[in-house]
């Protein structure tokens, strides 16, 4: 497929057991096809009922890839934290995240720890201290096919592990490898950051996916942010990871995704 952005696209949805029947996901399929979308992050509860290489084929014929494995409907199904005080409730939840790990990597695809990596706690410094002990197995476990992690700088409202992107590069610096990778995300960042493209740049090297949201969680154009400096900044750095569109939905999904396109595509060419 000809690449028309200057970034290539994915989109965070939900993918149903019976999505080759599903009409919703065959009809917002196509219009990601439609769309020039290259991929797709894809929330799945129970990965091991898939079948690889049939989800392949189906992405393929709508000319998307599984670009990242979205852990976040999994987390609050099965109520997944990485930095539990509890190590038994941590152990579980480290051992669900290496059964996406194995799947991602069936697709070369990366793994979004964002709700996985816990909720608030009352004592921010210890569940740093444990989520990194978790993120520690995961990354050694991640290594075996090099699928990256990525740990999401979320907002001081969801979690108390890292919420500014210098608190999450704090937390991958010193694993060597590379598969430790930070998330920025626009929703996040728009809360959190007091200059959002300076930390962009100080951490370019350790993003390979930027999350696109709008201030209201809708997706970009549906809210307040100006996306075509972050575009330009992106642009001018030579930025060669994906762009995620991620957010709440204001209408139904095909309206939205049109709205969002009608005002980022001409901005991402």
């Amino acid at each position: 497929m000809e690449q028309p952005y200057a970034f290539p696209l994915e989109y965070q949805t939900v993918l149903t057991p019976d999505y080759r029947t599903d009409q919703e996901t065959l009809q917002n399929f196509s219009l990601l096809q439609e769309l020039k979308f290259s991929g797709v992050e894809l929330n799945i509860t129970e990965p091991k009922q898939i079948d690889v290489k049939d989800l392949k084929d189906f992405l393929a014929g709508f000319e998307l890839v599984m670009g990242q494995f979205a852990s976040g409907l999994a987390a609050k199904t099965f109520n997944l934290s990485l930095s539990s005080p509890d190590p038994n409730h941590r152990k579980a939840s480290v051992d669900k995240c290496k059964t996406y790990i194995d799947f991602a990597a069936a697709f070369d695809a990366g793994v979004i720890l964002g709700y996985a990596k816990g909720g608030v706690s009352s004592d921010p410094a210890a569940a740093r201290c444990a989520y990194k002990e978790s993120l520690n197995e995961l990354v050694a476990h991640a290594e075996k096919t090099s699928t990256p992690i990525l740990t999401e700088a979320t907002n001081r409202y969801e979690t108390s592990v890292v919420n500014s992107l210098d608190e999450t590069y704090d937390l991958v610096k010193d694993f060597e490898s590379s598969c430790a990778r930070i998330l920025p995300d626009t929703f996040h960042m728009n809360i959190e950051e007091k200059d959002m493209l300076g930390a962009l740049k100080i951490y370019a090297d350790r993003y390979q996916l930027f999350h696109f949201s709008d201030n209201n969680r809708f997706l970009p154009g549906l809210g307040a942010i100006d996306f075509q400096p972050i575009v330009e900044f992106l642009k001018e750095n030579q930025y060669q990871g994906w762009i995620g569109l991620e957010g709440n939905i204001q209408d139904n999904v095909r309206d939205d995704l049109r709205a969002t396109m009608k005002y980022l595509g001409p901005v991402l060419e």
